[in-house]
C-alpha cells in the first residue's frame, strides 16, 4: 500500500503487529513440540503452520495466519508423542460429538498455556468417510529441518491435496488458505496432476480439491496449470453453483463456513458420491445427537 502511494490505516498496522507477535508464539510452540517429540525418538511430520509458512512465505513467515500447530505421526508413535505432550504441560481434549476419535477423526486435541497441538495419526478423513492411505503417505514423505530441528515434510503431492482438501473441508473460511495454494503453486511448479488425481480418486477427495481449485482460479485470479484443469475437471453446472456458493461476497462474509450447520451441509455439497452423502448424513447426525446429551 505505501508503494502504491496508499496511507495505512492504523487498524492495518495493528493487525500486523499482533499477527507477527502471534506468529511469534506458534513457532516457540511448534520448536518446543518438535524438541519434545525428538526427546522420545519421534521425528514428526508438519502439517501447515509454522513449518509451512517457512517455505512459502520465507521473507515473513509470522505474516502466515495460524491458530494452533499441528503435527502427524504414525500410529506405533502416538503413545510416545503424547507423553511428550503431556510433559509441556498440554491436556488432551474432547472432539465435539465424537464417540471414539480413532474410528471417526483424524487427531486430538491438546492445549494448555501455551496454545493448541493436534496431534494427527492420520493426515486426513472427512466428506463422508474419505482417507488418504497413510501407509504408503508414509513412504513418501522426506527428512528435513526446521530451524535446525530434524523433521518430516509430506510429498509435494501429498501437501498440496492435503491443503486443498483442508480448505474446503472448511467451506473457504479463510482466504489466507487460499493464498497458501497459489503460494504453493510457486514453490512447487512441477506439481504431478496426474498423480495427484488418482490419489485424490483413491482417497474419495476429487470433488473437494476440483472445487478448491476452481475458487482459487477465480477468486484469486489465479492461472491454474492446463494439467491441473484436466486432472481436476468440473462440469458446467457445477462451476455455475460454486460461483454462486462460494461466491467473493460469501467467502469474505464466512457466515455459512462459519456456522455449523450451514458448513456442515457445505461439505456435504462437496462429496464424492451419493454414498459418501449418505454417510456424511448419518455420521453428522450421531455426532449432532451425542453433543446434544452431552449438553
Amino acid at each position: 500500500m505505501s508503494a502504491a502511494g496508499h496511507p495505512i490505516p492504523s487498524g492495518i498496522t495493528q493487525a500486523a503487529r499482533a499477527q507477527v507477535s502471534n506468529g511469534a508464539r506458534l513457532k516457540r510452540l511448534t520448536l518446543a513440540v518438535v524438541d519434545a517429540l525428538a526427546a522420545v525418538e519421534v521425528i514428526p511430520v508438519l502439517l501447515k503452520g509454522y513449518g509451512l509458512a517457512s517455505r512459502l512465505f520465507p521473507e515473513q513467515p509470522f505474516a502466515r495466519p495460524a491458530t494452533d500447530v499441528d503435527v502427524l505421526v504414525w500410529p506405533e508413535e502416538l503413545v510416545r508423542a503424547e507423553s511428550a505432550l503431556a510433559k509441556l504441560g498440554l491436556r488432551l481434549g474432547e472432539v465435539p460429538g465424537v464417540e471414539d476419535v480413532f474410528e471417526e477423526h483424524h487427531h486430538r486435541p491438546w492445549s494448555g498455556p501455551a496454545g493448541l497441538v493436534e496431534l494427527h495419526f492420520r493426515l486426513f478423513s472427512g466428506f463422508g468417510g474419505g482417507v488418504f492411505d497413510d501407509r504408503r503417505l508414509r513412504e513418501r514423505t522426506t527428512l528435513g529441518t526446521l530451524d535446525g530441528r530434524q523433521v518430516r515434510w509430506l510429498s509435494a503431492e501429498d501437501e498440496f491435496l492435503y491443503l486443498a482438501t483442508h480448505v474446503a473441508n472448511h467451506g473457504f473460511l479463510r482466504i489466507s488458505w487460499l493464498v497458501d495454494l497459489e503460494r504453493y503453486l510457486r514453490f512447487a511448479p512441477g506439481l504431478d496432476w496426474g498423480l495427484m488425481s488418482e490419489r485424490s480418486h483413491e482417497a474419495r477427495f476429487e470433488v473437494p480439491v476440483a472445487t478448491a481449485l476452481a475458487v482459487l482460479e477465480r477468486l484469486l485470479d489465479v492461472r491454474l496449470p492446463v494439467a491441473a484443469k484436466k486432472a481436476f475437471p468440473s462440469a458446467l453446472l457445477r462451476r455455475q453453483l460454486d460461483a454462486r456458493i462460494f461466491s467473493a461476497a460469501r467467502v469474505i462474509d464466512a457466515r455459512w463456513s462459519n456456522d455449523p450447520i450451514a458448513s456442515f451441509f457445505l461439505r456435504l455439497y462437496l462429496v464424492d458420491s451419493p454414498g459418501q452423502g449418505a454417510r456424511h448424513l448419518f455420521e453428522g447426525a450421531k455426532r449432532y445427537l451425542r453433543q446434544r446429551r452431552g449438553g
